[in-house]
């Protein structure tokens, strides 16, 4: 039995949610409403005490942290092998799942956060904020509401944060201007990695950082978006996201 707790627009749920259609996993899906705060409820934070998705429970086995998760199952489920198997491709798919986690996630965070929640956060009593706030486990998310309830970030900043991602992408570019995939000739847990910050990008209307300009990046986009497990994050935003 395996149950993946999960948001339908969270980044770090989609890599889960790609990893299990990458490996023909049969699971179950318990919806977290973000806007609701539904992730600081007693009974999920026993389950995720830092209130975050996603989490992944298998045989009453609890796991947390995409990463970590989506290298738990490749350990529990090697078939439909997902991580390559020389040590030197090994070592690069997890520098880019490094880069995904220290650089990407963190540099694309206030930006989305500038679209999603920051005309909802404004709107918020100093006493309603200080309430949200005060039951978020992690004080970096703390920082972050409290910043765009209050203090927006300016162009200049927002255009540092996008400086770094495009650094990324150009590395990237370098990287698969070599290679077909991110660590080497096979697709792997590090192209998963990086492929809901993609999406992400759409939603922020940011595709001319590769569009016409980093043609290896490019042409990796047209292949993730074109293999059969792509198709589930639109599934799983029809079944949980706000209906048109």
């Amino acid at each position: 039995m395996l149950t993946l707790y999960l948001n339908w627009n969270a980044v770090c749920a989609q890599k889960v949610l790609l990893t299990l259609e990458e490996k023909n996993i049969a699971y179950t899906l318990v919806h977290i409403d973000l806007a609701k705060f539904e992730q600081h409820d007693p009974a999920y934070l026993k389950l995720n005490p830092a209130g975050v998705v996603p989490t992944l429970v298998h045989d009453q086995q609890v796991v947390v942290e995409s990463s970590v998760i989506i290298e738990y199952l490749e350990d529990a489920f090697p078939d439909a092998r997902l991580r390559p198997p020389a040590p030197s491709q090994r070592a690069q798919m997890r520098w880019w799942m490094k880069t995904v986690d220290d650089t990407v996630h963190g540099s694309l965070r206030p930006l989305s956060f500038v679209r999603f929640a920051q005309s909802y956060a404004q709107t918020l009593s100093d006493d309603t904020l200080r309430e949200i706030t005060a039951r978020m486990p992690k004080k970096d998310l703390a920082e972050i509401w409290q910043r765009v309830a209050r203090s927006p970030y300016s162009d200049d900043e927002l255009s540092v944060y996008l400086h770094k991602v495009e650094d990324v992408l150009d590395r990237m570019d370098q990287a698969l201007a070599q290679d077909k995939w991110l660590a080497g000739d096979e697709f792997s847990l590090a192209d998963i990695a990086m492929t809901p910050y993609f999406r992400r990008m759409v939603q922020l209307d940011k595709q001319v950082l590769w569009q016409g300009v980093r043609p290896h990046v490019a042409d990796w986009v047209k292949r993730i978006e074109a293999r059969p497990s792509f198709a589930v994050l639109d599934r799983v935003k029809q079944m949980f996201g706000p209906q048109s």
